[in-house]
């Protein structure tokens, strides 16, 4: 294989992380499902109202969201085990898996509705900067990583780069 055609595996790779943004989110709030307390005739109250798609509209949105996060993480897997992604890309994924779920179990308890004030909402807010910031260390430590890897690198010369 020639270099420049391995430098492109090593930068195609990580591009899995990219469907992983929108599917945990979505697939987590599918997995947690409706926090609703249900109670009678008694009328709930809703700091925000959720939005459906109905019954068979969520299970759709949801097991597409899961398996196209199954999908991304099997791809870094295998970039991984091949040898073709650098294993500190995993670091940003652990981000996005970790803020991904915080968002998808926060807005399943932002639209649950409640009999008086639902506290969930003022918990998640509360320790949501934390939670973001602590979830986002993973990603720093990668891209401090990949940082210094790519500057000891030895960069391809102009002729050798002309060659196929």
């Amino acid at each position: 294989m020639h270099e420049i055609e391995a430098e492109h595996l090593l930068k195609a790779y990580p591009l899995a992380l990219v469907p992983l943004v929108p599917a945990v989110p979505v697939a987590t709030w599918w997995l947690v499902g409706d926090l609703t307390e249900t109670s009678g005739d008694i009328v709930l109250d809703y700091a925000y109202q959720p939005v459906t798609f109905g019954e068979a509209g969520d299970v759709i949105l949801g097991v597409v969201a899961f398996l196209t996060a199954l999908a991304a993480l099997g791809v870094l897997l295998h970039g991984t085990v091949t040898g073709r992604m650098r294993n500190a890309w995993w670091g940003v994924a652990v981000s996005i898996l970790a803020i991904g779920a915080y968002l998808g179990w926060a807005e399943r308890i932002w639209t649950a509705g409640v009999i008086g004030a639902n506290i969930g909402v003022g918990l998640t807010f509360l320790f949501g900067v934390p939670f973001v910031v602590t979830f986002l260390l993973p990603s720093v430590w990668s891209l401090v990583v990949l940082r210094r890897a790519r500057r000891t690198e030895p960069q391809p010369s102009p002729q050798s780069a002309g060659r196929s």
